[in-house]
């Protein structure tokens, strides 16, 4: 099983995401077919995400058309990974008008891929308020 409870192998199936926003962070809980990844995510300039035992911390790189998170740090039980071990995580949002995709892939020098899945969320229309 895969720390964190993301896929490791591919799986065909419907993604339920929950989100749950509150001024100093979010939590959100991903419903993947037979696991429930769940994380908390804080910061501003960097992104903290607590997933169970492990804290990885992104860069963020914005660009016109997409947002990468780029893993600068990551610690395990509190102990930091040393920079030859970091996993390489690529995480990548692109939007469109009320569709939101997402592709997010993790390899550990030695192992290789060790988590990854992508697709799409339909984002909830605004209601005008007029």
């Amino acid at each position: 099983m895969v720390p964190g409870g993301a896929p490791q192998r591919a799986h065909s199936g419907p993604l339920r995401f929950e989100l749950a926003a509150a001024p100093a962070a979010e939590t959100w809980t991903r419903h993947f077919p037979g696991r429930t990844m769940r994380s908390r995510l804080s910061g501003d300039a960097c992104v903290v995400e607590d997933l169970g035992p492990a804290r990885l911390t992104f860069a963020l790189v914005r660009s016109e058309a997409s947002l990468r998170m780029r893993l600068v740090r990551l610690q395990f039980l509190r102990l930091p990974c040393p920079r030859w071990l970091l996993p390489r995580v690529l995480a990548e949002e692109r939007g469109e008008p009320g569709v939101l995709h997402f592709h997010v892939e993790a390899t550990v020098p030695l192992l290789g891929r060790v988590a990854g899945y992508r697709g799409w969320l339909q984002l909830p229309s605004l209601e005008d308020p007029t």
